[in-house]
């Protein structure tokens, strides 16, 4: 991505400016939700209706307080899914200007998981609306030159700053959930959809993919300079996803070597000197030694067998190197390999289950 000038977008949204600015999935328009002609601005630019809900991005849980009532579903999506591609609706407590709430009272919120979104939410102290940077009814942008390009003279006139942040991977827009009632309900699918507040729904390896790379980056934002090593445990049946996904964590911290399946080898090690997009263990981009490692423990099961391959011994981060790992058939280990596991590292149980025969269930 370009370098993106954050403070100046900050200064056009103050004075009420409206700005294409550049998201972790698409290019949104961004005024602020609580001055009025910024917001009518916004509406005019889009051919929107008022009463049609604009969402918006907030730095997190506390400053989304300010503006909707949280159910306890909305509490856990919260806790488990967020920063991350989802628009969390509820109930608002009308403190942003008309046009930005849907005509029932309820409002649309954002966490994005993008820095650059964050700092400028940062320096405003205040949200940011996230509504995709396009016309009502047509399709996404992922670049300036796809958004300026079907627009009149008359429509760029009204757009106050254009940040360019280079063309955008392409994701979906973020899947919308509406945790107003007891149980929650998808209004718009996304790259990732949840089933519940610790469950996303995978239809297609890509999905189970995308699903990987969003825990991992989930898991490695949470980290520390001390961390532990990172333990994926993946428990299912065969053929549920568990190769497809620890093959995805592999690929996305940059290992260029294909990744096979080691059942009958119990495990492959690889190395890459790049942390990926993914920053580790709180060295932001700086380069270190990733060590990722495979399990399959299927054919183990005796304690004897755990000792000939030392497997405690290979969850060792160093100063220099970050151990990261997926076991599948974690469940094999025994609960007191399992105790130590857990002790020695950062461990993520995943789950996944059969829905049918295309679709996943994957726990976390």
């Amino acid at each position: 991505m370009k370098t993106v000038d954050i403070q100046k977008a900050a200064e056009v949204i103050k004075n009420g400016g409206l700005v294409v600015f550049p998201s972790d999935t698409v290019y949104v328009l961004a005024v602020d939700p609580t001055n009025q002609a910024a917001v009518d601005k916004l509406l005019s630019f889009k051919n929107r209706w008022t009463g049609k809900a604009i969402s918006i991005a907030v730095l997190d849980k506390k400053m989304a307080l300010d503006y909707v009532y949280l159910s306890d579903n909305a509490e856990n999506i919260y806790a488990n899914l967020l920063p991350g591609p989802f628009t969390i609706v509820s109930a608002g407590k009308h403190r942003v200007a008309k046009g930005i709430e849907a005509e029932d009272g309820t409002l649309g919120i954002r966490i994005p998981d993008n820095k650059n979104i964050f700092d400028l939410i940062k320096i405003l102290g205040k949200p940011i609306t996230a509504t995709s940077a396009n016309l009502s009814g047509r399709s996404c942008n992922y670049s300036v030159a796809s958004f300026t390009k079907p627009l009149s003279k008359k429509k760029l006139m009204t757009i106050d700053l254009i940040v360019d942040g280079g063309k955008l991977p392409h994701h979906k827009p973020s899947t919308v959930i509406d945790a107003t009632e007891p149980e929650i309900k998808i209004l718009r699918r996304g790259d990732l959809i949840t089933g519940n507040s610790k469950t996303l729904i995978s239809k297609s390896e890509i999905e189970t993919k995308k699903i990987a790379e969003f825990l991992l980056k989930r898991v490695s934002a949470s980290e520390t300079p001390t961390s532990k090593p990172i333990v994926f445990g993946l428990s299912g049946d065969l053929g549920c996803g568990k190769t497809v996904f620890a093959r995805a964590i592999g690929m996305a911290l940059g290992i260029k070597e294909k990744i096979t399946s080691p059942t009958f080898v119990i495990w492959n090690e690889y190395q890459t000197l790049t942390p990926s997009p993914f920053p580790l263990t709180g060295q932001g981009n700086k380069t270190r030694i990733i060590k990722f490692l495979h399990f399959d423990l299927y054919r183990l099961g005796a304690e004897y067998e755990f000792e000939e391959i030392k497997f405690l011994e290979q969850f060792s981060s160093t100063g220099s190197e970050q151990v990261i790992a997926c076991i599948e058939w974690p469940e094999n280990m025994g609960e007191q390999y399992y105790k130590k596991l857990k002790e020695k590292t950062n461990y993520l149980a995943i789950e996944f289950k059969y829905i049918d025969k295309k679709t996943r269930e994957i726990g976390f």
